[in-house]
């Protein structure tokens, strides 16, 4: 099960990427380049971090980041400057799905998700990371068919939670090891880490 990492200290900075799982076919004789799509497209983060007292933010942080080292980790995923507002209690709207478009239900009624805007869902106790493709706003109903980015990994069940006040990146730390610098003053500097989706 992975670890939850403190939301306190916040994060100094971020570099999340999406990473293709697919590529471009380049003829050799000169014909018209293709692109391939695959299922299995994911994020990734690269999170830093800023200085923080020994104690206790900096021991239980050390502590949660060797942990997540063995099981995973779960952070907050950063949308810096977007008003999230209260979009209500949304899941997804029937088993099945695929593709990249997903149907949700249970919003606010009149919600608009924002191109960009991303969310998670929550499928066999773990998280699944994707991004909205358009501005959509739900029904009066609570109900919204939302493009979203990469396409669904994996066909999440009916009622599977979405968080989209709160969206989380779940996955595993790149490296074979955790490190943390203990500074003269009762500080500590864990250095930057990079947390990658399992799937």
């Amino acid at each position: 099960m992975s670890i939850m990492l403190p939301a306190a200290p916040g994060i100094r900075g971020a570099v999340p990427s999406l990473l293709d799982f697919g590529g471009v076919l380049t003829p050799p004789l000169g014909g018209a380049a293709q692109k391939l799509n695959r299922t299995g497209d994911r994020h990734q983060i690269l999170v830093r971090l800023p200085p923080m007292r020994s104690e206790p933010k900096g021991r239980i942080y050390a502590a949660r980041l060797r942990h997540a080292q063995r099981e995973g980790a779960i952070i907050r995923f950063p949308q810096d400057g977007l008003i999230i507002g209260n979009p209500g209690a949304p899941v997804v709207d029937g088993a099945g799905q695929a593709g990249m478009v997903l149907n949700l239900r249970g919003f606010t009624a009149g919600y608009v998700v924002r191109e960009g805007q991303f969310f998670s869902i929550i499928h066999g106790g773990r998280r699944y990371l994707y991004a909205a493709r358009a501005d959509m706003a739900a029904g009066e109903d609570g109900k919204m068919a939302l493009p979203i980015l990469p396409m669904l990994r994996v066909s999440p069940s009916n009622g599977a939670v979405c968080e989209f006040a709160a969206p989380m990146i779940e996955g595993f730390l790149d490296g074979g090891q955790v490190d943390w610098e203990l500074l003269r003053q009762p500080f500590i500097q864990i250095p930057d880490f990079t947390i990658t989706e399992a799937e």
